[in-house]
């Protein structure tokens, strides 16, 4: 039997109680609720459904709409019962309200980042990935058409929910999809639990997370009187020595600008191996950059012999050959196909790098690394692991421009439209944006692209 909508419910009650024009709001968002609980009844019996859930009991009231778990994994749908026609534009959604010649278009950012930021904790206190829904439940929700990953949230209309639901992968057997019902049910109870319970278990979750912020407790302090310090007049430097502080910072600032223009720029480029043809063993060579298992890039040369009795003479050289790339299994006719464009391998310190142009390492236009480990500083392996999901922020690509970054840990899923992959290794990759004229949720397409193909079983 369909229910849901029950919090939603009795809180446009008060509201209506006290006078507050709100409750009209809330009536409506009930209202909602309950259209996608009864699309969600079309479920087989191998899907488990609960409705009007709390996100952290005992410690907020804030609920969570529908929690849904079946063969392809466990879901958070927020019911959305938006008025006027929804579209999404560039990575975004919009809500378009009024008549055509007075419409007025309001982003939706900010719901899609709250409902992504309550999948990633939902995630992190059950241990299991967690896939954030829309489920547009208005009027006019059937014209939004198909279902569209935005910003890492899935929005969907509520007449096609149940159809997607069912067309995912299939990830779990039977006792899995079980299992992690009971986890979602113990870590997010009905909204009528009774409240005894609900202040015990918020008590129980805030004392464990002091604990394991702060370890252990600090050993209590005996309070001194202080000692009083005599102060020093500060004594005035004479000429001589503010000659020599002057001439102090001079050189400090000359070394600061030779380590901006000479290191960093041999740091970055240094890397890079040309590879020159062989046609003549006397001319200086280097040798094609070769792939280490790590994936790493490391030029070796040749000293070049010298010519006794005459002046070495310049001659020409034939156009650099690299050899196909095949970092990571990507070859870069596969990297071209996912960013649109013919590219070519360019060697570098660490990972893999593939541009426009061979020999300009400033057009390059994607670069991925893989890791065995991570360190606890590199937070965005930190948060893929603790939330079960990728992690989408902010990189820098070879140029410093900022760039869409991706990172996902060893065992974490990486959820595409028609498949999901499992990180075999912990993966970051990086798409410059800038360079290729694309919007950040394209980029973040093409990275997650990316990340499938590496960490496809081979």
């Amino acid at each position: 039997m369909a229910v849901g909508g029950g919090s939603a419910d009795r809180r446009a009650e008060d509201l209506a109680a006290a006078g507050d024009g709100a409750a009209g709001a809330w009536a409506a968002g009930a209202e909602g609720e309950r259209r996608v609980a009864a699309h969600l009844s079309a479920l087989p019996e191998t899907w488990i459904v609960l409705h009007d859930r709390l996100l952290s009991p005992g410690l907020s009231a804030v609920n969570l709409d529908h929690v849904v778990v079946g063969p392809s994994g466990a879901y958070f749908i927020d019911a959305k019962n938006w008025k006027g026609s929804i579209t999404s534009w560039e990575g975004n959604l919009y809500q378009h309200i009024g008549p055509r010649d007075s419409r007025q278009s309001v982003s939706k950012h900010r719901e899609i980042s709250k409902v992504h930021g309550m999948a990633a904790y939902m995630a992190a206190e059950a241990g299991m990935p967690v896939t954030p829904v829309i489920c547009l439940a208005g009027h006019n929700e059937a014209e939004f058409g198909e279902a569209q990953f935005i910003r890492g949230v899935w929005v969907i209309s509520a007449s096609g929910i149940a159809a997607w639901l069912k067309s995912q992968p299939y990830r779990l057997e039977r006792e899995g999809v079980e299992r992690a019902a009971v986890t979602l049910m113990t870590s997010f109870p009905s909204t009528t639990t009774d409240r005894d319970l609900l202040a015990a278990m918020g008590a129980a979750s805030q004392a464990s997370r002091t604990r394991s912020r702060h370890g252990r407790r600090p050993k209590a302090r005996v309070a001194r009187r202080p000692t009083p310090v005599a102060r020093v007049a500060p004594r005035r430097r004479g000429v001589l020595g503010r000659i020599v502080w002057t001439l102090v910072a001079l050189a400090f600032m000359a070394g600061a600008l030779v380590f901006v223009t000479k290191v960093i720029p041999t740091f970055i480029l240094g890397g890079i191996a040309d590879a020159v043809s062989a046609s003549s063993p006397s001319l200086a060579t280097t040798t094609a950059a070769t792939s280490s298992p790590s994936g790493s890039a490391r030029p070796t040369s040749t000293p070049t012999p010298s010519v006794k009795g005459s002046a070495a003479k310049p001659r020409s050289t034939s156009a650099p050959v690299v050899p196909a790339s095949t970092c990571s299994g990507l070859t870069a006719a596969q990297v071209g196909d996912i960013v649109g464009r013919t590219v070519h391998p360019v060697a570098t310190r660490a990972g893999c790098s593939w541009g426009t142009r061979l020999d300009d390492p400033s057009t390059v236009v994607l670069t991925l690394q893989t890791q065995a480990e991570y360190r606890p500083s590199d937070f965005q392996f930190v948060s893929s692991a603790s939330q079960r999901r990728v992690v989408y922020g902010t990189a820098y690509d070879n140029t410093w421009d900022s760039a869409t970054g991706l990172w996902v840990a060893t065992g974490q899923p990486i959820v595409g439209k028609q498949t999901t992959v499992t990180a075999r290794t912990n993966t970051h990759v990086v798409v410059s944006s800038k360079d290729l004229k694309i919007t950040d949720e394209r980029a973040r397409w093409m990275a997650r692209a990316i990340a499938m193909g590496v960490n496809a079983t081979p």
